[in-house]
């Protein structure tokens, strides 16, 4: 029985993820597959069509609606032009597209078109680059490959690559591949695996040209808290950036072999990378603002030479997205989480194939003008899109009682709004349900936690310290842990005393405290925002701990208030009204006095609620949401305000602000 045919589109996908799979050849976006094929268009005609990866995919996770279908011959009939204009070509490539909602098409998809084979795949094969980016990496690549390759100079991708690769092949049949220097590789055929068997084969004999460096001896140590805090204020002086820190040994090595400065502080292996990194890293030794101020500086310049041969552009900011620091490692810089581990990842890259290929000669990477070109190019820019940011993209917050029902509703308003945060709190295996419910809703990446005691200060450094490592600083802090409990003066137990002033008061205390000093350090501002309490303008009989601690605490944030406004810092306080759940987590606090409440003020535990809506004046439940909402608004600095305090109460007379 004969074996039905695969569909060309079917092997395309299958071939696009193994190349994509390989982040040797492809990472984050990069590389193009294209195949030929026919379809049945609307109109029940048979349509030659080229299906080619769609901006915005990655071939490693790609599925057939990544691939828009073109009409082939329309295409082909566009080789004819003298020349065409970027916004012509991507006008027209639009008006072929047989699906005008699908993903915009490729900016290489003519080069795919013009080729006669019905398989198409490109990469930026690390082992490639690493023998184009040489003073003689023709003569290099000729002996490597022979004549089954065919070699270009760098030209900027578009309209005049496509026409030059497909003369260049034409005159070239028996090729079977097409290396642009500085640029990556092309393999061809008839034959999807015989076009992935070729592009693995070349890339392999570009390996073994050079081998992967042991790592050597270096030492290592923690990277300082404060270092990362100087970086970070020395980048977001503008906005706010998030860091991603890679030290494994052998990046380590890199960073700390002789002339590691001179090697690495050069242009990316290929200009596609400059979209995500820049056309240089910035080497850190010293005083970190001063390499940042540096940095800025000749990116400026650069800037200025590159307006000046392409003409005017909109400057990007000058802010790197790559440090390379000996001793400590590799930091990606980004907006996000995502855009920092992209940079880290490419960075790396970047790094460990310049070292290990040390033995082919003096890397030369693309001159800066072309580097420019291709950095400020619209069409490469248009692959990131232009979204627009929330509010508090790039911020980092840290939540103390994390695992309650507060803590919780605040850090699922601070995600939704963009920020990273990290929660603390005592109850390992309540952090541990609330990050599980966190995570399914926003990702793995925005949210860390950490068991901390807000009654100890080394606690409290160490938890501060793992959040900058791992995120890079601090923006916004809620000390929000407290606890609860009911009695009379008369009887109140002083150890009962004792235990709530250490946790409410000395606990925002020192939660305050070292925020503050962290925040100072950055130099950048920031929000320290308290989870006050209404019992502070109100307090209720039997509640003396409760509301003397947290008045205690609401008298603190005054105070900081007045002493950190010169650093830029608010601090403002949020007083809520009986929060008994958020969701599945119910409130620690109500489940300790609720009982007791409800019998000091004659109710039934199941009345306490309704209790509680009720009295307020648009008789309406307060929520956790209700509160994260409120530190939102503080946090977004939507206001001018410091030192100020927000019911959270449905409207108490007896809370209103006097």
């Amino acid at each position: 029985m004969t074996k039905p045919q695969t569909h060309p589109l079917e092997e395309l996908v299958s071939v696009s993820r193994e190349l994509g799979s390989n982040p040797n050849l492809v990472l984050h976006g990069g590389g193009n597959t294209s195949a030929k094929g026919t379809t049945t268009n609307i109109f029940g005609e048979e349509q030659a069509v080229l299906w080619v990866k769609g901006s915005g995919w990655d071939l490693a996770t790609i599925q057939e609606e990544g691939f828009p279908a073109l009409d082939l011959e329309k295409l082909r009939s566009l080789r004819n032009r003298p020349e065409m204009s970027d916004e012509e070509m991507v006008s027209a490539l639009r008006i072929c597209m047989l699906n005008p909602s699908g993903p915009s098409p490729s900016v290489e998809t003519l080069l795919h078109a013009f080729l006669p084979h019905q398989f198409v795949l490109h990469s930026h094969a690390n082992a490639v680059l690493a023998l184009t980016n040489r003073g003689n990496g023709e003569e290099l690549c000729r002996e490597v490959f022979g004549n089954r390759v065919v070699q270009l100079p760098f030209v900027m991708p578009g309209f005049p690559l496509a026409k030059a690769v497909a003369e260049t092949v034409e005159s070239n049949p028996s090729a079977v591949g097409v290396v642009l220097r500085h640029h990556g590789l092309f393999t061809f055929s008839e034959s999807a695996k015989e076009a992935l068997q070729l592009h693995q084969e070349l890339v392999g004999l570009a390996e073994q040209q050079y081998s992967n460096v042991p790592p050597t001896e270096c030492s290592f140590e923690e990277p300082d808290p404060d270092l990362l805090l100087e970086l970070r204020g020395a980048v977001s002086a503008k906005g706010s950036f998030l860091f991603e820190i890679r030290n494994h040994p052998n990046l380590l090595a890199a960073l700390s072999n002789e002339g590691a400065e001179e090697l690495l502080v050069t242009p990316p292996l290929t200009p596609d990378h400059s979209l995500r990194i820049k056309n240089l890293p910035c080497w850190v030794e010293g005083n970190p603002k001063q390499a940042v101020q540096k940095y800025t500086l000749e990116y400026q310049a650069y800037f200025e030479r590159g307006c000046k041969a392409h003409g005017e552009k909109v400057s990007l900011d000058p802010y790197p997205r790559v440090f390379l620091v000996p001793g400590v490692g590799l930091i990606g810089v980004g907006k996000t989480t995502k855009e920092a581990a992209i940079a880290a990842d490419l960075a790396e890259h970047n790094v460990l194939t310049k070292v290990n290929s040390k033995s082919l000669g003096a890397y030369c990477g693309l001159g800066e003008l072309e580097l420019f070109e291709m950095e400020y190019w619209s069409l490469e820019q248009a692959k990131l899109g232009k979204k627009k940011e929330k509010p508090l993209t790039g911020k980092i917050a840290a939540i103390t009682g994390g695992a309650g029902a507060i803590g919780e509703g605040v850090a699922e308003e601070l995600l939704k709004e963009g920020a990273c945060v990290a929660l603390l709190d005592l109850d390992a295996d309540a952090l541990q349900e609330t990050h599980s419910r966190l995570v399914q809703k926003f990702g793995t990446d925005k949210c860390m936690t950490l068991v901390s005691d807000v009654c100890s200060k080394e606690s409290l450094e160490q938890a501060m310290s793992k959040i900058i490592l791992h995120y890079g600083g601090l923006d916004i802090f809620i000390p929000n842990a407290g606890v609860a409990a009911v009695g009379e003066i008369a009887d109140l137990e002083e150890s009962t005393w004792r235990r709530l002033v250490e946790i409410n008061q000395t606990g925002a205390f020192l939660s305050t405290q070292i925020a503050a000093k962290t925040l100072q350090k950055q130099g950048v501002g920031g929000s320290i925002i308290l989870i006050s309490s209404k019992n502070v303008p109100a307090p209720g009989a039997a509640f003396a701990a409760y509301s003397s601690s947290k008045a205690g605490a609401h008298q603190l944030a005054r105070v900081a208030a007045l002493e950190l406004a010169s650093h830029n810092i608010r601090v403002n306080m949020i007083c809520p009204d009986a929060i008994f759940h958020h969701g599945e987590r119910s409130s620690g606090l109500w489940e300790t006095v609720g009982p007791d409440r409800a019998k000091a003020k004659g109710f039934s535990e199941e009345e306490l609620e309704s209790h509680y809506q009720n009295r307020n004046l648009l008789q309406t439940q307060v929520t956790a949401t209700d509160v994260g909402r409120a530190v939102v608004f503080f946090a977004t600095q939507q206001t001018p305000t410091t030192g100020a305090w927000l019911p959270v109460d449905g409207g108490l007379p007896e809370a209103f602000p006097r």
